[in-house]
């Protein structure tokens, strides 16, 4: 196997021979699920957040969840080492955002659970009304901060795309740097 990777059996369950070098990922947190492929996608190494959304792959191909969105990124990029970033996507009925890092050598994927709570909407809320947003413009940017398109949020509203961008604009005049566009989703 490339890399000096090969999977034994350890204890309880598959473990794949080199993954001490792997070993710091599972301290990344108690949401964010993680996954190192090679570049054949068999799975090298997996957190328990990734085991417990795709069941346990190690050193096996990965054909599921994440897989798929990578498929999207081989099929229209010529060059396909790099990094894609998915905001708001849906996997295995849960909203996360996905980071597919590929090397060159692995595929490292990094999934993060998104809060759709009740408790979520009001702190953003009392965040932008803090921030000097009307009613209007805080219904705006909590779909901006959901993932939908320019085209999806002025279709459900039933404004004209232009009217939108200026709703925009008027909104990122009233937030810090952080929160605009080309730093909220890329």
């Amino acid at each position: 196997m490339k890399g000096g990777f090969r999977r034994v059996w350890h204890g309880r369950r598959w473990r794949v021979d080199g993954q001490n070098d792997l070993r710091h990922f599972a301290n990344l947190g108690t949401k964010l699920g993680l996954c190192v492929k090679d570049q054949d996608k068999r799975v090298l190494y997996q957190n328990e957040n990734s085991i417990n959304t795709c069941g346990n792959m190690l050193g096996e191909q990965c054909t599921k969840t994440c897989m798929t969105l990578y498929k999207k990124i081989e099929e229209c990029s010529a060059i396909s080492e790099g990094m894609k970033l998915f905001k708001a996507t849906e996997i295995e009925g849960h909203k996360v955002d996905a980071l597919i890092v590929n090397d060159g050598d692995k595929i490292t994927t990094m999934l993060y659970p998104l809060d759709e709570s009740e408790e979520k909407f009001q702190k953003q809320e009392v965040y932008f009304r803090e921030k000097g947003l009307t009613k209007s413009e805080i219904r705006i940017m909590q779909m901006v901060l959901q993932g939908m398109t320019n085209a999806n949020i002025a279709e459900k509203l039933f404004i004209s795309k232009a009217t939108l961008k200026t709703h925009l604009n008027n909104i990122y005049k009233k937030l810090p740097e952080s929160m605009r566009p080309s730093q909220v989703r890329n």
